[in-house]
């Protein structure tokens, strides 16, 4: 079997579950992705082992697949994890961001920028390319450290906060300009080598962003 087959199944499912078109709790037929894709069960079979090892997935005996659910037990899981290892990335791994980095941070910071006052100008509901710069400010901390189990472990807490933004539709709004100031500080305290208050910095603005999360369930934002 080819493996460029199986990575296309296991690309196309992942971002189906991502963009939520296989909602949370949502069951999976094998033979109905096999139809839907016009592949047979071997890529299929391979993309969910994949995507069960990535917490998107639970296959369970006798009963199917279903879509990892996404509920307040999940997201306070996603972002204890998160409080856990992103200050800790900075703070032990700091002295390894270059000034190439620095660049990197202020680029997306410049963007970002740019995009917020646009967004709000315009009343623009495409968020979709100002989450992409703000993973790209939290992966660039991740990747420095070059510890490949943190990073597989960031990959996939990612994944679950893309599906919460999509659920969340453009409740997450309120937070731009606040996160771009967070994103700030943080940078701020990076450029000065200040690791230790960045790392204070990063952790207070993910609790923030934990806070935002709960607030839109309990706001009925979106449905499980």
């Amino acid at each position: 079997m080819p493996e460029s087959l199986k990575q296309q199944a296991y690309q196309a499912i992942r971002a189906k579950i991502l963009n939520c078109e296989y909602a949370p709790n949502s069951y999976l037929n094998e033979e109905l992705l096999c139809q839907e894709f016009k592949v047979s069960r071997t890529p299929i079979r391979d993309a969910l082992s994949r995507l069960e090892h990535e917490n998107l997935i639970k296959i369970l005996p006798k009963k199917g697949i279903v879509v990892a659910p996404l509920n307040v037990n999940e997201i306070n899981m996603i972002y204890e994890t998160r409080i856990l290892l992103e200050p800790y990335i900075l703070a032990t791994y700091g002295n390894r961001i270059e000034e190439r980095h620095f660049k990197e941070f202020k680029d997306i910071l410049s963007e970002s920028d740019s995009l917020i006052q646009l967004i709000t100008a315009s009343n623009s509901h495409d968020l979709s390319k100002i989450h992409q710069l703000d993973d790209a400010f939290h992966n660039l901390i991740v990747q420095v450290c070059q510890n490949q189990y943190f990073i597989q472990c960031y990959k996939n807490m990612g994944a679950q906060n893309a599906r919460l933004r999509i659920l969340s539709g453009n409740i997450n709004k309120d937070r731009l300009e606040k996160t771009q100031e967070e994103h700030i500080h943080i940078t701020n305290e990076i450029v000065k080598r200040n690791y230790k208050k960045a790392a204070e910095a990063l952790e207070a603005h993910l609790l923030t962003s934990k806070e935002a999360a709960f607030n839109v369930i309990l706001s009925g934002g979106f449905e499980f």
